[in-house]
């Protein structure tokens, strides 16, 4: 019964997670975590005609208060981050805690959501859902700016498919992958090997460069 709650609630983030690759664990342990306070700061995305981007907002995870912290979080805020999405019109739209861990040759931010303390939301309501984690690999220029390509699913389920890489995982009734529920180790073992390669991730890339206030 318990497997099937997981699932269904899984299911309930797909349309809105369409095409990345989730991930029911983190891609990184402590060990792993590189902190970076040039990123702090706001970036604005590369121009793109037709589209409306949304600036970034990075700050200290251990500066942010009003956050409740799980204790495995609690423990390494120190090397953290807290990012929002903030919409043309200056509203915020989407906001993580994030980690950047280095992972064979890349370095890769895992997102993670989470509520502000302030955001009053039915606990029933909430314990249908299940958190997942994605992740953007980073590229960090020399001019400071730096792009984020996030991880394609539909490169792992291919290879899921055709028998080429073995990893735990969930699928819905279309064979579709819901959810990678493989534990780090697994997760950081597809980085490595498939991290050089372009189809792992998805093909909108976007680049970052910081706003001076």
């Amino acid at each position: 019964m318990k497997k099937v709650s997981i699932i269904l609630a899984i299911s309930l983030l797909v349309i809105f997670l369409s095409s990345c690759l989730k991930t029911l664990y983190p891609i990184f342990t402590e060990e792993d975590i590189v902190y970076n306070p040039d990123l702090l700061g706001r970036w604005q995305p590369e121009k793109k005609e037709g589209t409306d981007q949304s600036n970034l907002i990075i700050t200290s995870l251990a500066d942010e208060k009003s956050l409740e912290l799980p204790g495995n979080i609690s423990s390494i805020k120190q090397k953290g981050y807290f990012i929002s999405y903030e919409s043309p019109g200056g509203s915020v739209k989407e906001q993580y805690i994030a980690f950047l861990a280095r992972i064979g040759k890349h370095l890769y931010f895992d997102y993670f959501p989470l509520e502000k303390q302030e955001k009053k939301v039915d606990e029933f309501f909430l314990a249908h859902f299940v958190k997942v984690h994605t992740s953007y690999r980073v590229d960090i220029s020399g001019d400071g700016s730096f792009e984020l390509s996030q991880l394609d699913e539909g490169h792992l389920t291919k290879l899921i498919n055709e028998k080429k890489f073995r990893i735990k995982h969930e699928k819905d009734e279309n064979g579709d992958i819901m959810i990678i529920t493989a534990p780090t180790e697994e997760l950081q073992q597809y980085l490595i090997k498939y991290g050089d390669d372009p189809e792992a991730y998805r093909s909108d890339k976007t680049k970052f460069f910081k706003i001076n206030l």
